[in-house]
């Protein structure tokens, strides 16, 4: 989408025809050609291709946001936005009131939900993704609590506000950066801002190795209906940090929360009991598997593998559960024995710790049968094992 195209969108033309695509139950990826060359008999064909991708954005975004209906997107934009959900969430970090600067800002994702209790200045670079921003605020109603400036922010100074978050760019020609000094700013760009902000934030990836997080940082770890969609760094001016937590949300609004305890002893270890238990992978990241381990009296098959068990039924938003009907050691004719015996012809396969592949395993069982079987592959004390289990 050019800019050219989007400013047309705004005109009173431009919302006419945006109001006829989002009311044409027929219009999808799959006909955006056709759709194309039909509008483009009426319409520029940048004002075409801002209306059409505007449609199909707001029908893919209404997951990640509630008020999509009246948003603006670009299609890498929405990618990348910050769930609504998860934004609300992260507002908390910030006192009503605060005065912000939202580094990175993009289309709003953090912005906007960042408004609506207190003030923010939005950075960016890409004029497209701010033009965008200020329709979406002015949608919301947030324009006075939002002030929008195109600028390189890292050599700017934020001395006398509250707070800032920023979120670096984590791709490069279409690849995930994994080194945190390779995001754009590198993560390093916090440091100087350190004696000028008090708190401070910065979006990182989830898989962030335990070495690349600066000394007197905290990490935040989120997760929104069993997927982790985001990792955070929170810096708080006399705070000593170092605290790992995960955020377990859902579209349902519940919310629930644990920080790892470092010095926490690891769970005991078992063989598989009844129930076959999954932390939230939140939980995961965040090293707090023991710690959950240790409220619900559960125990590892292996101190390597994120899996619990336990006798007794336990019922967590931070754990997903499975009843065991059967295990045995990992063996491929003994497992296409008992799978044959129960009539099994599908198998879904869950993996941690094994370097079977789950396609590899249904390739190899060759099953005939007319039931499914949930089957899990992984360690009990370094030998690989086999269970069959069903969901409760």
């Amino acid at each position: 989408m050019e800019i050219e195209g989007f400013r047309w969108l705004l005109s009173v033309a431009g919302q006419q025809l945006l109001a006829e695509l989002n009311a044409d139950a027929e219009l999808n990826e799959a006909n955006f050609l056709r759709y194309t060359t039909k509008l483009r008999k009426h319409y520029p064909a940048a004002a075409v291709t801002a209306a059409l991708e505007t449609s199909l954005l707001r029908r893919a975004s209404q997951a990640k946001f509630p008020q999509a209906s009246q948003l603006y997107f670009t299609r890498e934009a929405l990618e990348q936005a910050t769930p609504w959900l998860v934004a609300n969430y992260r507002q908390r970090h910030f006192a009503a009131g605060s005065h912000l600067a939202d580094l990175g800002c993009s289309i709003g994702g953090d912005a906007l939900a960042l408004a609506q209790s207190c003030h923010v200045l939005a950075l960016d670079r890409d004029p497209l993704r701010l033009a965008m921003l200020a329709a979406n605020a002015q949608a919301l109603g947030l324009s006075n609590n939002i002030a929008i400036q195109e600028a390189d922010f890292t050599s700017l100074e934020f001395a006398g506000y509250d707070g800032l978050f920023i979120d670096p760019a984590r791709r490069s020609n279409g690849k995930r950066i994994w080194d945190v000094e390779h995001y754009q700013p590198p993560l390093s760009t916090l440091e100087r801002w350190r004696s000028q902000v008090p708190i401070h934030g910065a979006k990182v990836a989830p898989g962030i190795p335990d070495d690349a997080v600066p000394a007197g940082y905290d990490l935040e770890f989120i997760s929104l209906d069993g997927d982790l969609r985001e990792a955070s760094l929170w810096w708080h001016a006399g705070q000593s940090g170092g605290q790992r937590k995960a955020v377990v949300l859902t579209s349902a609004g519940s919310e629930h929360s644990i920080i790892a305890n470092p010095e926490q002893a690891a769970a005991a270890l078992s063989e598989p009991c009844r129930y076959l238990y999954e932390p939230d992978p939140a939980v995961i990241r965040a090293h707090a598997v023991a710690d959950l381990a240790a409220q619900h009296n559960l125990a590892q098959f292996d101190a390597s593998i994120a899996y619990l068990t336990s006798d007794s039924m336990v019922q967590s938003p931070l754990l997903r559960v499975w009843q065991i009907e059967q295990w045995l050691p990992f063996n491929l004719k003994a497992l296409r024995h008992v799978l044959h015996e129960r009539e099994i012809g599908r198998v879904t396969v869950k993996k941690r710790g094994s370097p079977i592949t789950p396609e590899e395993l249904s390739k190899q069982l060759r099953l005939k049968g007319r039931n499914e079987q949930t089957v899990v592959l992984t360690k009990l004390q370094g030998q690989p094992i086999v269970l069959l289990v069903k969901l409760r």
